[in-house]
């Protein structure tokens, strides 16, 4: 079996994804009081600060229910957006939000897919929101949107990262025994959320981290902002 083939791993996680697919979006609106969805919109201004309209292909990797994909498909309208994701009841709500919001007169170019073998066409812009702690193979992850990306392509990441204040780390932790707790409760799969806090805590590249990661494999990182004390960050980088 090829070493980077779908492992026990991915597929209970997928699964995992499968399950909660209904109640995904509400749990997460809640839990983060609403941010998450300013989160997005700073990490889609950032790569229009840095790109600008240009931008005429984008590659939305971890997609879900398509929250951040659309949200690229109304800031850059000429763009053709690809919202990629494992799970096929993500995906399955993210059209039919598309179509929901996207009335039949709008030319929308979009697409949402469940895998991708070999991306041949060389893309501008990758952007990856709260996903790349679930990459199985993170180094293999990388190195593919690497080679995907043209020369000054741009890779936008969203992620959660730890915060560096003592108080502000303390009450952190005590905010994800919380999430799990209301998690469990509206989702009523005590893995996902127990998986969710687990993912988040453990994940090792934070911060200087993450850019140090993206720099091995020849990355340039151009920018990085921590938003809502550190919680959150989101990194540029350029091939």
């Amino acid at each position: 079996m090829n070493k980077h083939s779908p492992s026990s791993k991915e597929e209970k996680l997928r699964n995992m994804f499968d399950h909660i697919a209904n109640k995904y979006d509400l749990i997460n609106h809640i839990l983060s009081f609403g941010i998450d969805f300013i989160w997005r919109k700073k990490a889609i201004h950032l790569l229009y600060k840095f790109n600008g309209i240009k931008v005429k292909q984008i590659l939305d990797l971890a997609t879900g229910t398509g929250d951040l994909a659309i949200l690229l498909a109304n800031k850059f309208k000429s763009a053709y957006i690809t919202g990629l994701d494992p799970s096929y009841r993500m995906l399955e709500i993210a059209k039919k939000k598309i179509k929901t919001i996207f009335s039949k007169k709008e030319f929308k170019p979009f697409k949402v897919i469940h895998k991708i073998f070999r991306f041949k066409m060389k893309l501008l812009s990758v952007t990856i929101a709260f996903g790349i702690r679930n990459f199985q193979y993170i180094h293999h992850s990388v190195r593919e949107i690497y080679r995907i990306l043209k020369p000054s392509g741009t890779l936008v990441i969203l992620e959660f990262s730890k915060p560096s204040n003592y108080w502000i780390n303390k009450v952190y932790y005590f905010y994800f025994y919380f999430i799990k707790k209301i998690g469990n409760f509206i989702s009523r799969n005590r893995f996902a959320y127990n998986y969710l806090k687990e993912s988040i805590l453990s994940f090792p590249y934070c911060n200087k981290k993450m850019n140090k990661l993206l720099k091995y494999h020849k990355f340039n990182p151009i920018y990085t902002q921590k938003l809502t004390f550190g919680i959150v960050s989101i990194y540029l980088f350029k091939k």
